[in-house]
């Protein structure tokens, strides 16, 4: 009979422990194990990813609804954000293009014309301790940014080859994920080379009347984000 009662106890810590972890989201931890009740980008109506392929990094904070929303991503529960979402409908696609162009800081690079790998034509310029690559295809505005200091170059032919190089890298990733070969109102996409310590990578556009902006540490990991929301 003792023995009765004691699974009759268990049981019922178990319930209690699953009714609290469904009402408020309450981490439950056994035996080293935790479990989270997390609201996912789609249950708020919103076109981000849950999880960040080929990586640790997945949604962290999750607000707002489909018309005004906001998603927060890092490596861990306890790490630093390194990438965001945000989502942004308009009543017109006018008000959706004012929308884009006032989160947007564009550079007009203006310099040497350059010719990437894949016969895209762009243009080389230096500013203020940065060179910018730039070129427009597919309704996309694409720059690279490459920090002088780190361009270990003797003549401005051979930074224009280093600083193509970069950009013909971008471009790769920004291809084989699929986000400039998607057809959009208009896009932006401002990507540095290097790991960076702040989210200073932005791809952004506006489909119709929706406005999507897309920021993070990681080059890479802002560009499989966008990939997932833009299909």
């Amino acid at each position: 009979m003792k023995r009765q009662k004691r699974i009759v106890v268990m049981g019922c810590s178990f319930v209690v422990g699953l009714a609290l972890l469904g009402i408020g989201g309450t981490t439950m931890t056994n035996n080293n194990v935790t479990v989270h009740a997390v609201t996912t980008p789609a249950d708020k109506g919103l076109a981000a990813p849950e999880k960040v392929d080929g990586t640790q990094t997945e949604a962290q904070t999750v607000t707002g609804n489909s018309t005004s929303g906001k998603v927060t991503y890092s490596n861990g529960a306890n790490s630093a954000t390194t990438a965001t979402y945000k989502q942004q409908k308009y009543g017109t696609t006018s008000q959706a293009k004012t929308g884009f162009e006032n989160t947007q800081n564009l550079t007009n690079a203006d310099g040497t014309k350059v010719t990437l790998s894949d016969g895209t034509k762009a243009t080389s310029q230096g500013v203020m301790g940065h060179v910018y690559v730039q070129w427009q295809k597919n309704g996309w505005t694409v720059t690279t940014v490459a920090d002088t200091e780190d361009l270990t170059t003797s003549s401005v032919n051979q930074t224009n080859k280093t600083v193509t190089a970069v950009a013909n890298k971008v471009q790769k990733s920004l291809k084989s994920n699929k986000v400039i070969t998607q057809n959009v109102t208009r896009g932006n996409v401002v990507v540095y080379d290097g790991a960076q310590q702040k989210p200073v990578n932005n791809i952004s556009w506006q489909q119709k009347n929706k406005v999507v902006q897309v920021s993070g540490n990681s080059a890479e990991t802002t560009a499989k984000i966008a990939k997932e929301a833009i299909k």
